[in-house]
């Protein structure tokens, strides 16, 4: 039982000395979005088609002994399709805040939430997220690469002036991080 907490103990500070040595960093990201939104035009319920979704954020990492808390500010653009009726587009300002759990030396699991200000349909929204993902220190390299899952939703019924749309989706997407 020594040596399993002894090993536990090794890892956490390994993952710990690791992820210390990054403050401050900046990346982009690429991904889908599977879209459970819907728009009304004359009265004709349609759906929103798959569309992508691209990410640019910075932000700060603070190392704790259990627990590294990042916050960081995201800019999000996507065009989501219609299926019937005219496109859309996205673009989103987020303030997110970020717990990642140092386990493993280079691999780091994260979780967060998001607030910011949405622009869709030519209306400015209150948005929301949540994000688990996780990431992967290239070794000998400022750099990481990682996955993550989002939920996304603006919070309210936006597009007053073509028309109303209620905006949520999923968001796979694929990160590259460099750290400064």
């Amino acid at each position: 039982m020594k040596k399993y907490l002894s090993l536990v103990f090794l890892l956490g500070f390994l993952g710990f000395s690791v992820s210390a040595s990054a403050d401050f960093y900046a990346g982009a990201g690429i991904g889908g979005s599977f879209n459970d939104g819907s728009v009304k035009t004359n009265n004709v319920k349609s759906d929103f088609k798959n569309s992508p979704i691209y990410s640019v954020f910075g932000g700060y990492e603070l190392p704790l002994p259990l627990l590294d808390i990042r916050g960081e500010v995201e800019y999000l653009h996507a065009r989501p399709e219609v299926k019937a009726g005219r496109d859309r587009k996205l673009d989103a300002l987020m303030v997110n805040a970020i717990g990642v759990i140092p386990l493993v030396p280079l691999i780091d699991p994260y979780v967060g939430v998001g607030i910011g200000r949405a622009r869709f349909d030519h209306t400015n929204s209150f948005a929301v997220q949540g994000i688990l993902g996780v990431e992967y220190e290239l070794p000998a390299l400022p750099v990481t690469v990682g996955g993550e899952y989002r939920y996304f939703k603006i919070n309210e019924a936006t597009g007053k002036v073509h028309s109303p749309s209620k905006y949520h989706t999923n968001i796979l997407m694929l990160k590259l991080k460099y750290l400064f």
